[in-house]
């Protein structure tokens, strides 16, 4: 391996992730659960917890609670030779996970006063490459082409959703601001109506 190889080993050393805590989530369940209470208290017929009532509270379809910032580099080889290298490309991009709010199932024990809350599978929800952030380190000067940035661009999609899809903490974090933002939008709720209700998430 010469200098320049080395070189160029270290500087496209592993890529690095940086995460992000929603809180612009996180502002519009606060503000949610202020218009939800406020609506509630307005009204003089009293109400009763339900899994219906509890439903529409939550019904927020397809919600990112986590984002990641991700620094990758993807690896690119000539397509008639794959052990060949043709170049790398370092990119920028930003991998949004979360629930569908709409497969959260909720039960409501009215016996024992338990509010059961089972979450659907955390999935990445949109996975975005920044364009402009390309950068390249050609090992074959021919793959140098008019075209290259649309090949890069397409590599770089691949390798950050094969990246993070293995990538357990973006899933375990998402899960936890799920469990958060489920809690932030019911509690104030069933508080109000009844305070010996117990919530569960699962």
């Amino acid at each position: 391996m010469n200098a320049v190889e080395e070189n160029q080993k270290k500087k496209l050393s592993g890529p690095k992730v940086k995460y992000i805590i929603g809180i612009a989530i996180m502002l519009a369940v606060v503000i949610i659960v202020l218009l939800a209470v406020s609506m509630s208290s307005k009204k003089s017929e009293p109400e009763i917890i339900s899994k219906s009532t509890l439903e529409d509270i939550i019904n927020v379809s397809d919600l990112s609670t986590f984002e990641a910032v991700y620094n990758g580099i993807a690896k690119v080889t000539d397509e008639d030779n794959p052990e060949k290298v043709n170049y790398y490309v370092s990119y920028d991009a930003k991998v949004k996970a979360g629930i569908d709010f709409e497969k959260v199932d909720i039960t409501v024990n009215t016996d024992e006063k338990i509010i059961t809350v089972m979450l659907p599978e955390i999935k990445i929800t949109d996975v975005n490459v920044d364009i402009t952030s390309l950068d390249y380190i050609f090992e074959n000067e021919k793959a140098n082409t008019e075209t290259v940035s649309e090949e890069a661009y397409k590599k770089c999609i691949e390798d950050v959703t094969s990246e993070s899809n293995s990538e357990d903490a973006i899933y375990e974090l998402a899960e936890q601001n799920a469990r958060n933002i489920v809690e932030a939008l019911i509690s104030p709720f069933v508080e109000q109506l009844d305070s010996e209700y117990r919530l569960e998430i699962q």
